[in-house]
């Protein structure tokens, strides 16, 4: 793939869920997770992730996309003003990966795992 950006999707761009679309011709690195711990929230039924807080690591879904897909993904998340997109490290299959992760303030409900698979809110 050319001019290849690395993103990591932790919520609704994950398989099986409602905006994996997105990533139809994308190249599936395979399930990991950050290696840095923040928190995962859930508002309006949307999880996002914050790095204000060290709770957990984030589990989710590494991709190869290339820049046309990278553009719509930042427009789905309303990057820069609503999601801000952050290089982070993350393991997947005990190889680390520099990739792209949407992140934003603290609000709404914490969840107990980063995991929203498991979607279980702490408050």
């Amino acid at each position: 793939m050319e001019n290849q950006f690395l993103i990591f999707v932790y919520g609704t761009l994950r398989r099986s869920r409602g905006n994996h679309q997105l990533l139809k011709d994308a190249h599936y690195y395979g399930l990991g997770a950050t290696k840095d711990r923040y928190a995962m929230y859930i508002s309006g039924g949307y999880p996002y992730v914050t790095s204000s807080e060290s709770r957990y690591q984030i589990v989710g879904e590494l991709y190869g996309v290339d820049g046309e897909t990278l553009e719509k993904l930042d427009k789905m998340e309303g990057h820069p003003h609503y999601y801000a997109r952050k290089e982070v490290p993350v393991i997947v299959e005990a190889v680390e990966y520099s990739a792209w992760l949407y992140l934003r303030d603290p609000h709404g409900l914490l969840m107990a795992t980063g995991d929203y698979n498991d979607a279980v809110h702490v408050k």
